[in-house]
């Protein structure tokens, strides 16, 4: 059985070899693998721009298209066969052809001009076309007729019909396959630039809703993002290929690349301040004044959209400098604070200048420059992203880390202030108080219970309490102490009580004064409570003039200093505050905690007086 299913298994491989063998010889012997790619046709001739003079296509010769119309005669480097297409990038440009004197073709954009008829915006574009060939040889006089309608902004486009001379079959599927690699790379990040964008725009407008500050950048950024995005998709040269609407591809490339630049200007101005921001918000609305002038003319048909390039390139040619200089000042005047954001767009607008002047441009790309900083900035922000993400992660957990260390803190610190000797203490006390003094028994239960009220509360709290919550339970654990230690002396110097702090943070020092400072020294002694403002800190102080201890050898042995190893963690985790304290043996201690004033929540500058 085993052996039968191996032979099976064999003939299978066999079969599959064979038809995989046979499949690739085919396809080695069909003059169809000679067609795998468009063949390049090398026009070889001369040139005129009257059709009387001619003179040499060579390298030198003048094919600038804003220079009027210019006639081609000459010859293919290939045959092409009947019922076959030569096709040629029609960039923005009309072409009227003739073979061996007699008429061959004429497209629309000619056609209009021979008749006098004003050009369609609907006609104007960059796209494939082709001549339908009948048959034509390399001994076959070819004759050219270029008509450009618009008088800037494609003067390279007589070259680029030279330049883009293919013999296909009557199938556009060839071409399109030979354009892809030059095409593809670059939609494939306009997609994703558009993506990112609508994820950007997405969070803004949520931000609007949770009305989070962060909204207006957001929109900008996502705007911009869009714009270049929907840039990159359009200006490639198979769009055509991809989309047959010649105005929608003209017209949102063209608008595209003009609100990409204006977002950008937004997002500079956004960084700046003082006067810089003054001088390039008041740009920014002079352009947005001209480009709205500019796309009306276009939308109410004045002029074509493409016609407005020559002076929206002007105008950012002014713009883009002013903007860099306003982005240098604030370099200058910033102390290392957001001088990667101000470069990057110092770089930006630079390319934007750069491609202006035509450096790096191309048939297959224009915009190079904007394009290959915009994409490498994007690149470097997704880095910082995905960062701030895993640091943000991070983050989150050694925040949860704390809140449990807080957590179990406060509940350290509360159950250290419900030592059963006090308890047992305080109840002493009111038991032989109800006989001497049945009134002073009633007010200490009153006072107890308020005490480990206060305490219990304490458990529950996990932000910072106003100083008077605080100071409140002092004063209850202070009077019962007082009920038990006739020569315990207690000063309050209280200046300023309207801050926050977290709970029970002077609760244990004024504790510790009176159990290990004051009661252990004969005839007893003071403690003193008292707050400061600072300029920049609120103070809180307890003075005891107790036996004191030499801090060098502060004992750590879990029991009488456990509260104040928590209250030096609560201040610095909830308000990033300090304890100190000072001590010598036999000259008392104090005990100073110091919270920031931007951590104390204070509102109002309330005095004690």
């Amino acid at each position: 059985m085993k052996s039968k299913r191996t032979y099976n298994w064999l003939v299978s491989l066999i079969l599959f070899l064979l038809a995989a063998t046979c499949l690739l010889t085919m396809i080695l012997k069909s003059n169809q693998s000679s067609l795998s790619k468009p063949m390049l046709q090398t026009f070889t001739g001369e040139y005129s721009r009257d059709g009387e003079t001619w003179y040499p296509l060579n390298d030198n010769a003048d094919l600038n298209a804003l220079n009027g119309d210019l006639f081609l005669r000459g010859h293919l480097s290939y045959d092409s066969m009947g019922g076959g297409r030569l096709y040629y990038y029609q960039n923005h440009i009309g072409v009227t052809s003739y073979l061996n004197g007699e008429f061959l073709s004429i497209d629309t954009i000619s056609e209009y001009e021979e008749k006098g008829l004003v050009l369609e915006p609907s006609l104007c574009g960059s796209r494939w076309n082709y001549i339908m060939s009948p048959g034509i040889t390399t001994e076959d006089e070819v004759e050219f007729r270029l008509h450009n309608p618009h008088s800037h902004g494609n003067s390279s486009a007589y070259r680029d019909f030279l330049n883009t001379l293919y013999g296909s079959p009557n199938t556009s599927y060839i071409l399109e396959s030979f354009l892809k690699p030059y095409s593809s790379p670059l939609q494939i990040v306009g997609i994703v630039l558009v993506i990112t964008a609508l994820i950007l725009l997405g969070a803004a407008l949520a931000s609007c809703f949770l009305r989070v500050p962060m909204g207006g950048s957001l929109w900008k950024c996502g705007l911009l993002t869009f714009f270049m995005g929907g840039f990159v998709i359009l200006d490639t040269i198979g769009i055509s290929f991809v989309s047959e609407l010649v105005v929608f591809n003209t017209y949102a490339r063209q608008l595209c690349m003009m609100l990409a630049v204006y977002c950008l200007g937004l997002s500079v101005c956004d960084t700046l301040t003082g006067i810089p921001r003054k001088t390039a918000n008041a740009a920014m609305l002079l352009s947005a004044l001209l480009d709205a002038t500019l796309i009306m003319s276009s939308f109410i048909g004045v002029t074509v959209i493409y016609d407005t390039g020559f002076c929206w390139a002007v105008s950012q040619m002014v713009l883009c400098p002013l903007l860099i200089a306003c982005t240098a000042v604030e370099w200058y005047h910033q102390k290392k604070k957001n001088h990667i954001v101000l470069l990057s767009h110092i770089f930006l607008l630079s390319a934007v200048l750069l491609d202006i002047a035509g450096v790096g441009r191309s048939i297959y790309s224009h915009g190079t420059c904007t394009k290959a900083v915009f994409a490498l900035l994007f690149v470097l922000y997704m880095v910082g992203v995905v960062r701030n993400i895993v640091i943000d992660h991070r983050g989150s957990i050694q925040a949860k880390q704390m809140e449990r260390e807080l957590e179990d803190s406060r509940i350290a610190i509360t159950l250290s202030q419900l030592q059963p000797h006090f308890i047992y203490n305080v109840l002493n006390s009111i038991y032989h108080l109800c006989d001497r003094d049945p009134k002073l028994a009633q007010e200490t239960v009153d006072k107890f219970s308020d005490y480990l009220r206060n305490n219990m509360k304490s458990i529950e709290q996990k932000e910072p309490i106003p100083f008077e919550e605080e100071y409140q339970h002092i004063q209850a654990y202070l009077s019962l102490e007082k009920i038990r230690f006739k020569t315990l002396e207690i000063i309050y110097d209280i200046d300023i009580v309207n801050f926050m702090l977290p709970p029970l943070t002077v609760q244990p020092l004024v504790e510790n004064a009176v159990k290990h400072g004051v009661t252990k020294k004969r005839g007893g002694g003071s403690v003193t409570i008292s707050t400061r403002e600072t300029e920049e800190a609120y103070l809180v102080m307890v003075i005891d003039t107790g036996v004191g201890f030499d801090p060098e050898r502060y004992p750590e042995d879990g029991k009488v200093h456990i509260g104040i190893k928590n209250v030096r963690e609560r201040l610095q985790n909830m308000v990033n505050g300090t304890l100190s304290i000072t001590s010598a043996p036999g000259n008392g201690t104090t005990a100073v905690v110091t919270i920031p004033k931007k951590e104390a929540g204070r509102n109002e500058d309330h005095r004690v007086g």
